[in-house]
């Protein structure tokens, strides 16, 4: 990670980052009206102080995918989310408890 940051300048990193993110997400409206028509479940954790990828990135795919869950995690940033995970923030506990309910809503009988 640190070896591909050094290629970049901070304004030319975050840039890219923001027009992949942010840009891309605008690209992908038929992707995610096919997830939404499909009813596969689907779950964002962003953290509430990212200041990599803007907290609007996550309410314009909620906008786009109504049944999406989106968890702000209060005092993460991008890091911090996965990074400190194991400190208290329940990030992998929070996807394991959302995959296993998304794996039995799969299994039930429409």
């Amino acid at each position: 990670m640190l070896g591909n940051l050094t290629k970049h300048t901070h304004h030319s990193a975050w840039h890219t980052m923001h027009n992949v993110v942010c840009g891309g997400a605008m690209l992908q409206d038929r992707n995610l009206e096919a997830v939404e028509a499909a009813g596969i479940p689907v779950q964002v954790i962003h953290g509430g102080e990212d200041q990599v990828v803007p907290v609007e990135c996550s309410l314009h795919l909620k906008a786009k995918l109504p049944t999406a869950e989106i968890r702000l995690m209060d005092g993460c940033d991008h890091r911090t989310v996965i990074f400190r995970g194991e400190k208290g923030f329940g990030f992998a506990e929070e996807l394991r408890t959302f995959w296993s309910d998304s794996d039995q809503k799969q299994r039930l009988p429409a």
